[in-house]
């Protein structure tokens, strides 16, 4: 049985401390990474441990507000078509990061936020205000089945190359949702995808683009059906999203 504790960010219980101490930014890399991708993001991810980490990315990655509010909207978009605003409705964002979608989660109900990045949490109180903050890890969420609305999962899937990582994490994201599960992804049919196929690097890829059907196939075995897709930038941008509903019974 899952430890649980008595403080509430919502109308459900949710508990104040992470499982473990594993590194990462929402995942905890493996222990015996099976190949250089592996490696590689592990490496990167364990980056946003670093004091001042979650400053450094809410402030230099997103700096240009084009491209800062390219994910919110994207994320807006699919809730206001797939949910609706609900004053009731409890809502995840896991891994949080930093707390970007903070504003947009907010417009659709009360919103959740989880990272294992204690940098990463910490800029997010500062920035987030309006979402409940807890540690934990994306492939053991500490919250009971169908504790949520909708579960958003943003920047977090191409990082996973193994394809068992990828289920571990949809198997959480689909089991703590009542209904709605929202994650992005990086485009396989993109221009940047098919440009690195037909110029690969020397070096592995550090982040993992998946066709559409691959994922629809995960997220199913997972026990969700996909109801949507949206683009911030067709074709131009490998990010993407899916828009999954679960299905009767998982």
């Amino acid at each position: 049985m899952r430890a649980r504790s008595s403080q509430t960010p919502g109308p459900r219980a949710a508990p104040h401390v992470v499982r473990s101490s594993r590194t990462g930014h929402g995942i905890a890399p493996s222990a015996r990474p099976r190949s250089t991708a592996a490696v590689d993001a592990a490496r990167v991810r364990a980056k946003w441990q670093i004091a001042g980490a979650g400053e450094r990315y809410a402030r230099e990655r997103w700096r240009s507000r084009r491209r800062r509010g390219r994910d919110p909207e994207v994320v807006a978009a699919l809730l206001a078509e797939h949910l609706g605003a609900r004053p009731d409705a409890l809502l995840l964002d896991a891994p949080c990061g930093a707390g970007r979608l903070a504003p947009a989660l907010a417009r659709f109900g009360r919103g959740v936020g989880l990272d294992v990045s204690r940098a990463m949490l910490a800029e997010a109180r500062a920035s987030a205000a309006s979402l409940a903050l807890l540690r934990g890890d994306v492939t053991s969420l500490p919250f009971r089945d169908g504790s949520f609305d909708a579960v958003v999962c943003c920047r977090l899937l191409h990082h996973l190359d193994e394809p068992a990582a990828l289920a571990a994490v949809l198997r959480e994201l689909v089991r703590v949702s009542r209904g709605l599960v929202i994650a992005s992804f990086w485009d396989e049919q993109s221009l940047p995808a098919w440009r690195a196929r037909i110029f690969p690097r020397a070096r592995a890829p550090r982040r993992i683009a998946r066709s559409r059907a691959e994922l629809a196939l995960a997220l199913a075995r997972a026990g969700a059906e996909v109801v949507g897709w949206k683009h911030s930038l067709r074709f131009a941008s490998r990010q993407a999203f899916v828009a999954a509903q679960k299905c009767a019974g998982a």
